[in-house]
């Protein structure tokens, strides 16, 4: 996978998390939610911009890194 969108992905993990700790926290949880949108919609456009047709995280992953992930061997 793209090291770029891995990176964005974590940071959305990281976000979410984060929410999970202060559910109290109005603001943060609004900025932070911000940020998740933010990041899915740079994924989005890198995605796109590799491949239109193929959802991330397939599309910036190697054959070979898809076929280890569904558990198929050549």
């Amino acid at each position: 996978m793209n090291p770029y969108i891995s990176e964005l992905f974590d940071l959305i993990d990281s976000c979410r998390e984060e929410i999970k700790k202060y559910p109290w926290d109005f603001i943060y949880i609004s900025f932070m939610k911000q940020e998740i949108d933010k990041n899915i919609s740079e994924i989005k456009k890198i995605s796109d911009s590799i491949s239109p047709h193929i959802p991330e995280p397939w599309a910036s992953m190697s054959a070979d890194e898809i076929i280890k992930g569904l558990g198929v061997y050549k």
